[in-house]
């Protein structure tokens, strides 16, 4: 496994383009399965593992894909019949939370294990006209036509939005979700479906309705520019004090991001050719603000961390909150909340990441800490991001991606 070597201290200056969304691209994927006629192509569809991965999965349910990764097109031919629909060798939630939709209205049943979803996801097919039953610790779904309903979300979430929206595009009838996730991720998902031939009102507002229709058909869409990379790139733009001009965003997708900087005090200025971040020396503490994207909130607390007072941010996994404790971040865990007492002097060490979004954080925490920060698994950001390592290289950070061997043979030179 790689590891990211960081020396921290360096200034970021610089511009960068953003590659296409992982995030976007997946969900778009899944959504060619709701397609019965024709071809989706994709434009600007980044080279991850996430990607990959999933262009294998449609693959093994008899879609046709081609890939052409030089000039990131994906090409995915629609299946006027799908009957494969065992979810249980998913091991990720999210990848099933977005495939159950589509897999039901097109194929009648899906088969999950046990908490492979979330609850309200299963409680809203049902209102949806679907029977749950349970078998040898698996779900069984199954259902004749979705039938339209009334849903009201306990929680705004942008993953039991996406997955209901999905369910209700085939459905008959009218579907009203109510508390819906306004998560850019949401908006982009109904553009492309509407460009598939549903009809979803409402996206990116609390309240969305979906009219069903019989079918949907393949179109030609552009995947938008990565607005988690674009957000890890403004955030190491402010936690380094840097001057960096971020390319190919979407300004709606990081508008959120932008409120967080200025309330902090960095200096944020929308130009022609993207988005400039100057960073500031005294950092104001701040809350997450709205709209800013809660799947960034650990890398966040980086620059929270580094501001000059006390500031409140999303619960973390325990085990990335014991590496950033390894790096003398002054962070707890308080009544349900996690509380960051700045201005924090982080200190470089050896940590261990365990998925992208903590390879990422301890990254953005390498770049800020004094000495040599030392990640190991950090090739877990290639899952998410497209070559990161090299666009951070390119605005002046001391970094290197080292395969285990070479690793140890590079200590020497960043100390």
């Amino acid at each position: 496994m790689k590891k990211i070597l960081i020396q921290g201290g360096q200034r970021l200056r610089g511009s960068v383009a953003v590659a296409g969304s992982t995030a976007l691209a997946l969900t778009a994927q899944i959504a060619a399965l709701l397609a019965s006629t024709g071809e989706l192509k994709l434009a600007n569809v980044a080279d991850t593992m996430t990607v990959d991965t999933m262009n294998e999965r449609l693959r093994k349910l008899d879609l046709a894909v081609t890939v052409n990764k030089p000039t990131h097109q994906l090409i995915i031919q629609s299946q006027a019949k799908l009957t494969a629909d065992d979810l249980t060798v998913i091991t990720s939630a999210k990848v099933a939370s977005l495939m159950i939709g589509p897999l039901l209205a097109r194929t009648g049943s899906v088969r999950l294990n046990k908490d492979q979803v979330p609850d309200e996801i299963i409680a809203d097919l049902r209102c949806l006209g679907a029977d749950v039953s349970l078998n040898d610790e698996a779900l069984a779904i199954k259902a004749g036509r979705l039938k339209g309903s009334h849903l009201k979300l306990a929680d705004s979430n942008c993953l039991s939005t996406q997955s209901l929206i999905m369910a209700a595009v085939l459905a008959d009838g009218i579907t009203v979700i109510e508390n819906a996730a306004c998560d850019f991720e949401v908006i982009a998902l109904a553009n492309l479906l509407n460009k598939m031939g549903a009809r979803v009102h409402g996206a990116g507002t609390k309240i969305v309705r979906v009219q069903g229709v019989t079918f949907l058909h393949g179109c030609d869409y552009e995947i938008a520019g990565d607005y988690l990379e674009a957000t890890a790139l403004m955030l190491a733009a402010a936690i380094t004090n840097g001057d960096v001009i971020v390319e190919n965003v979407h300004l709606q997708s990081v508008q959120g991001v932008i409120n967080q900087l200025e309330r902090m005090g960095c200096t944020v200025v929308v130009q022609q050719n993207g988005v400039r971040v100057l960073g500031t020396a005294v950092l104001l503490p701040a809350d997450p603000q709205s709209l800013f994207p809660s799947a960034m909130y650990p890398e966040l607390a980086i620059l929270q961390l580094l501001a000059n007072g006390k500031s409140s941010n999303a619960v973390m996994d325990q085990r990335l909150l014991d590496q950033l404790q390894k790096m003398q971040a002054g962070v707890q865990e308080t009544a349900g909340e996690l509380i960051l007492n700045g201005p924090a002097k982080l200190s470089g060490i050896k940590v261990k990441a365990f998925d992208a979004s903590s390879a990422l954080t301890l990254t953005l925490a390498g770049l800020a800490a004094k000495g040599l920060t030392i990640v190991e698994n950090g090739a877990y950001l290639g899952d998410e991001f497209e070559d990161l390592p090299a666009k951070l290289q390119s605005l002046g950070a001391s970094l290197q991606l080292k395969d285990f061997e070479s690793a140890s043979k590079s200590l020497t030179k960043f100390k």
